[in-house]
């Protein structure tokens, strides 16, 4: 996790591989495991981590967006919440055709018209995914455009630096037994804690007007 966390940090476009890079810890830990009751109480760490601190409709979507998520059959994440996720940032869009928009989704979805094309496909997993889109979603310039802005977006992980930080103190005292609730509360309030002293300089690193 702190691995994924630091290595996307000052990584160009990589708010869409935040959603990815969950899911598959996620699904590591669960095959090292195998026993739901012995894998649950780490997957609910990760969990509870992402809700309070991660999870944005924005990683979601980025996720749904970049060609070589979607385009790969075998690993794709389906989840209804995907889906949702766009749904919710359409909702936030002042566009008079919404039909049209969700009819442009089920083209790139299915890979109709350009996104059929060979090359579309064959690039998906070489072409940064905001090139990508230049290059091949000219047939539906508004999600298009959409596209290129979510995907270009980096996603910073200071914010969260310093609580893997403090996990690692906590984690590496082999005296201490906490329990996993009680490791999970004391990063959360120490989060809280940093959140409200800098509360006055917080933004939204997206500006869904300008869309």
């Amino acid at each position: 996790m702190k691995d994924i966390d630091r290595g996307l940090g000052s990584r160009v476009g990589a708010l869409q591989y935040v959603y990815e890079g969950m899911y598959r810890a996620r699904l590591g830990i669960k095959k090292i495991f195998e026993k739901k009751k012995l894998y649950k109480p780490y997957t609910r760490i990760i969990k509870n981590m992402w809700d309070r601190i991660l999870r944005h409709d924005l990683h979601a979507a980025a996720y749904f967006l970049n060609p070589a998520f979607m385009y790969d059959q075998k690993n794709f994440s389906g989840k209804p919440k995907i889906l949702r996720a766009m749904l919710n940032l359409m909702k936030k869009q002042k566009w008079s055709d919404r039909t049209k928009i969700f009819e442009t989704m089920t083209m790139y979805r299915e890979r109709e018209k350009n996104f059929s094309h060979s090359s579309a496909l064959s690039c998906c997993n070489t072409t940064r995914s905001d090139e990508w889109w230049k290059f091949f979603g000219y047939d539906v310039p508004v999600l298009q455009k959409l596209a290129i802005l979510i995907l270009s977006q980096t996603a910073s992980s200071s914010g969260c630096e310093r609580n893997w930080s403090v996990f690692d103190r906590i984690h590496t005292k082999r005296k201490n037994r906490l329990e996993h609730q009680k490791l999970d509360d004391l990063i959360y309030v120490h989060y809280n804690l940093r959140l409200f002293s800098k509360r006055k300089r917080s933004y939204d690193p997206i500006d869904y007007e300008s869309i």
